[in-house]
């Protein structure tokens, strides 16, 4: 009987230590999440409009209307120099809206009218094709290129570093474009 009520004393006291640790998908994200500080990116976590709506996703029940907000990780490259003569946008894998590259669409009001837009859809449009079918959203600031990505279970730290690769393959292809714009014509 004592070594009940010792087993029973030591589970109510070290119990609550169990719950603390990590669970394997808090480790494998902060696993995700170190690869990205090694390969220089920063990580984010953001909220992003969910485009393909069912009916009953927009309402309630009651009348009332539902955000339809989803939120993800977004893994953010530096862009240096920062991008002075290409517009900012925002664009989510979608099937209906206003289209930037085959299966992906503009931000509901948010399509940047800028002379230059056009050219840097054609710049991405090759890289675009390989990014993984979890990255969900891209966005394109002066300061940094950002993917949207749900880190899905099964992810490992080496998808990070191709993600990373992706980032800087595409923010070159950025930078070479600002810097031909900036150039004066001859």
């Amino acid at each position: 009987m004592t070594w009940v009520i010792i087993i029973v004393i030591l589970l109510v006291a070290f119990g609550p230590i169990l719950w603390l640790r990590p669970s394997a998908r808090d480790r494998r994200q902060s696993a995700l999440r170190t690869q990205a500080r090694k390969d220089g990116l920063q990580v984010e976590m953001r909220r992003y409009p969910k485009l393909d709506l069912r009916p009953e996703e927009r309402v309630s029940a009651g009348g009332k209307t539902l955000d339809a907000q989803l939120e993800a990780a977004v893994y953010l490259a530096p862009l240096d120099p920062k991008l002075r003569n290409l517009p900012s946008w925002r664009v989510l894998r979608a099937a209906d809206g206003l289209p930037a590259w085959p299966g992906w669409v503009f931000e509901l009001g948010a399509r940047p009218e800028h002379p230059e837009l056009r050219r840097v859809l054609a710049a991405l449009e090759p890289l675009v094709a390989e990014l993984k079918d979890d990255v969900v959203a891209l966005e394109c600031n002066p300061l940094a290129l950002g993917a949207y990505w749900l880190e899905r279970p099964g992810t490992v730290p080496a998808d990070v570093s191709s993600l990373a690769e992706w980032l800087r393959r595409a923010g070159a292809r950025l930078t070479a474009l600002d810097v031909e714009l900036a150039e004066p014509e001859v």
